[in-house]
């Protein structure tokens, strides 16, 4: 417990540190109370990035094995934690890329601030989250996609829920979800809830060998509320990765971009019914019942940065690549995986 005393987690904390206390975080003789006290410490300042890398690098080392990613694979995932409430747009952009060619391999959990996680809605779609390791080895082979549904993959981070929840406020852990998928994509977009965490997020990013290249970024909704996705109401900022070095942020405007802003509230959903009804209508296309234009915009906005990176052009040809993502939406796309109903005996 020396560890924990002689060095305040208000300040920045070296990276060894870092590292050993989020093993004693993860140890299950450490108490709770423990624990919790110090998850609220750390949570009274933004976390550097060396500190980011350093809690994902421990986690990882007593993380399930996913077996090589393919060379382009490429994940779409959000912090969460922005209260608003929209639809699955990062989950549906990545059902969405598959269609276009591109590998996704999908890390996800359940919903914690939102009324419908990433898992929630997969489930509801019909995947099956119980999934062997090899079972989403070949489906990732196969059909270019696969889901890893964080609790399999990180079983020992199941002890934190209840002090997590008990405390009531986002934690450390809140920001390390979208740094944990154990296929380590080498493309990533990465969005997160506030605008101060763009950079350290981007330097952890940088920080991992297998990393090719990521966009961070930060919308702003059209009363100025920070989202952890591109938006397609107010300026997205990007902080673009590559190479193991921070790029200087750039600024999305929708208008720029051919975007309308859409009426308010056009990208909520009440529940998880709602949510499953939205996505419904994003694969039926723009002649569906349930199609909502404004989410198809948002849907399409992120796949475009998605698209951007897999094909490794730059951030100023984004406009061509969100009329093709955009028009994909309009026809239509089916799931990329077997449902099981449709599984042979």
């Amino acid at each position: 417990m020396t560890l924990l005393t002689t060095h305040n987690p208000i300040r920045p904390l070296p990276e060894a540190t870092a590292s050993e206390l989020m093993r004693i975080f993860i140890d299950q003789d450490t108490d709770a109370l423990l624990v919790g006290a110090c998850l609220a410490l750390l949570a009274q300042r933004v976390p550097e990035a060396h500190e980011l890398a350093a809690f994902a690098d421990a986690l990882a080392e007593v993380a399930v094995p996913f077996p090589a990613v393919p060379a382009g694979a490429l994940d779409v995932v959000g912090t969460g934690g922005d209260g608003a409430s929209t639809a699955n747009l990062s989950t549906l952009s990545a059902l969405l890329l598959v269609q276009l060619g591109v590998p996704v391999v999908k890390h996800g959990n359940r919903a914690a601030t939102s009324v419908c996680g990433s898992a929630d809605l997969m489930e509801a779609l019909g995947y099956d989250l119980s999934r062997a390791t090899s079972d989403l080895a070949r489906d990732l082979e196969a059909r270019n996609f696969a889901f890893l549904f964080a609790p399999a993959f990180h079983p020992l981070l199941g002890r934190l829920r209840e002090i997590r929840r008990r405390l009531g406020i986002p934690t450390i852990f809140n920001l390390l979800g979208p740094l944990l998928n154990p296929g380590l994509p080498p493309l990533q977009v990465l969005g997160v809830a506030r605008e101060d965490l763009l950079v350290p997020m981007a330097g952890a990013l940088a920080r991992r060998k297998t990393l090719r290249r990521a966009f961070v970024i930060h919308g702003k909704d059209a009363e100025g509320k920070g989202l952890d996705e591109a938006s397609i109401e107010g300026p997205t900022i990007v902080v673009g990765v590559s190479g193991g070095q921070v790029a200087p942020p750039q600024v999305l405007v929708p208008r720029e971009l051919g975007l309308v802003p859409p009426p308010r509230h056009a990208l909520r959903v009440a529940d998880r019914a709602e949510a499953l009804t939205v996505a419904r209508g994003i694969f039926g296309g723009a002649a569906h019942a349930d199609f909502r234009p404004a989410v198809a915009d948002a849907v399409a906005l992120q796949a475009a940065l998605g698209l951007l990176l897999y094909r490794n052009a730059g951030l100023e040809q984004l406009g061509g690549f969100l009329k093709e993502t955009r028009a994909r939406i309009d026809q239509g796309f089916s799931l990329p995986f077997i449902l099981p109903s449709e599984a042979r005996p």
